[in-house]
């Protein structure tokens, strides 16, 4: 049985009521402003399921399987065309499933939610122009403004950088929220939110929001925070800052402090096959001892960097043996003097379990026996050192102004693409977008 719904059947009093699989049908613009004022939701249905896949980590779903989802179900439909909307409903009352139909657009028990919707789209406004207020002449948030117009006009966009606010501009942003005082909502005011750590900056925000736009925090902790002390919540948001992606990652630095032997009782050859797995981009090599040219050359023609001291010093070696990160040593035959050196330089050490090796409580950081185990704990350093590197991949300029812009095009009703990267990062727009009120 299908059966339409209305607001005198009290959508939100069931809302928690887990005997029902709540749907929402639509999967656009409407379907996202509804998703925070609705629990448990099990689907999101929609013809471009297969294009979709999720929204929200909400699953969706083609009309068609509806038919097979077990039990009863809640249908919101949340589509904006009411031409559509009526299609839909006659589509559904055609199927055999056991459902309660909502019409988002047309059930006054979601207008009691939408009057809080979190802004105002009554002026809606095309980004053209945007100005950044900034009077810091230092490093750090200077340096913001600076990026953040060199990005702006990168991506097509007029940007201009002042002490106060421009009346012509489609959005003043300011740098430091401190000097921000708005006066007249039309200037679409908003401002980054820095260094709040007393009583009088939290009320201050709270005056300052009551006529600007967007506070814009730099981490999501920060803006729960300033939530719980009153600040409002549908007035915050938050955007993760950029690193200049100009920085060289450090690269391992691997010593190796022994001479050559016609026996090779060393196991010198090691090293070559090591690095045919290794990224040239996270290792370096400090080798001292004589006739290593041979393997050095070979390292070298394979991208590694290789400083290379074919005689021993020991002026030298006291100087080299701090700059490793780890010591390398494969031979078994009894142990290797520099092990002692690397371990009195606090020096990490990757080197085969033996002799005095083992007598040093602590001194073996990796314990190696064969080549695999050499050949494992160097990729083990080079995903973990890969790993770091890429968690801030994204944290660009680029990334940042874009996310700016996104939160610029909600507040001024702009909303057709800003949705296309919801799947990946949860700041900007998406933290608005994604309070539960």
């Amino acid at each position: 049985m299908v059966k339409m719904m209305s607001y005198n059947d009290g959508f939100f009093d069931s809302d928690s009521d887990t005997n029902y699989k709540t749907v929402i049908y639509g999967a656009g613009m409407y379907a996202r402003w509804a998703i925070p004022y609705i629990k448990n939701i099990s689907y999101i249905c929609d013809k471009r399921a297969d294009e979709l896949g999720e929204l929200n980590g909400i699953e969706v779903i083609k009309p068609e399987q509806l038919v097979s989802i077990s039990g009863n179900l809640r249908i919101v439909i949340c589509v904006r065309s009411e031409k559509v909307r009526n299609e839909i409903k006659d589509e559904l009352l055609g199927m055999p499933i056991d459902a309660f139909i909502y019409d988002y657009m047309d059930n006054v028990s979601f207008d009691q939610y939408q009057e809080k919707v979190l802004v105002s789209h009554e002026n809606k406004r095309e980004i053209q122009h945007v100005h950044l207020i900034c009077e810091d002449k230092g490093w750090i948030l200077s340096k913001f403004a600076v990026r953040m117009k060199e990005e702006l006009q990168n991506q097509g966009y007029k940007c201009s950088v002042g002490n106060a606010v421009d009346p012509l501009a489609d959005i003043n942003h300011h740098v430091i929220y401190a000097s921000c005082v708005p006066t007249n909502g039309s200037y679409n005011e908003t401002f980054m939110i820095t260094h709040i750590d007393t009583y009088n900056k939290v009320e201050f925000l709270k005056h300052q929001l009551k006529k600007a736009k967007m506070g814009i925090c730099m981490s999501k902790e920060t803006m729960e925070k300033l939530s719980a002390y009153g600040v409002p919540r549908e007035k915050l948001c938050y955007i993760n800052p950029a690193q200049d992606g100009i920085i060289k990652p450090k690269k391992y630095v691997l010593g190796i402090t022994s001479k050559m032997h016609d026996d090779h009782r060393k196991n010198e050859n090691v090293l070559i096959e090591l690095c045919k797995d290794l990224d040239f981009d996270y290792f370096a090599f400090k080798i001292m001892g004589s006739g290593w040219d041979d393997i050095v050359r070979t390292l070298r023609n394979r991208g590694f960097s290789v400083d290379y001291f074919s005689e021993f010093h020991y002026e030298e070696y006291i100087k080299l043996m701090p700059l490793l990160d780890y010591y390398l040593y494969w031979g078994f035959d009894e142990g290797s003097m520099g092990y002692l050196d690397a371990l009195r330089a606090g020096v990490g050490t990757i080197v085969t379990p033996q002799g005095f090796h083992l007598d040093v409580k602590d001194g073996i950081t990796y314990a190696c026996r064969t080549l695999s185990d050499f050949k494992n704990v160097l990729l083990e350093l080079q995903n973990k050192r890969k790993k770091v590197i890429e968690s801030v991949e994204a944290w660009t300029w680029e990334n940042y102004v874009k996310k700016h812009l996104e939160v610029w095009n909600y507040l001024l009703g702009n909303e057709e693409d800003i949705y296309k990267n919801q799947h990946m990062y949860e700041d900007g727009v998406f933290s608005i977008l994604k309070y539960n009120i």
